[in-house]
């Protein structure tokens, strides 16, 4: 369902039937989101679900634990 939104979703985790994708927002309006969740919830159970938008801080954070681990690489 995902991919169908867009090729370019990144899968951060799946774990006991949760799971959490990255869309970039350039390739995806939210009404196509939740008209995919509408047609998902037909199709099988879902509990519950979100939508999230990222703050440039949520950014920051990433981007720096992301060099903290190259670093820790090199």
């Amino acid at each position: 369902m995902v991919q169908k939104l867009t090729p370019n979703a990144n899968k951060i985790y799946h774990l006991s039937g949760t799971q959490k994708f990255e869309l970039p927002k350039e390739d995806v309006r939210i009404s196509d989101v939740f008209q995919a969740v509408d047609v998902a919830k037909r199709k099988f159970s879902v509990c519950a679900w979100g939508l999230v938008d990222t703050t440039l801080e949520d950014v920051f954070i990433k981007v720096a634990r992301e060099a903290q681990a190259f670093d820790t690489l090199s």
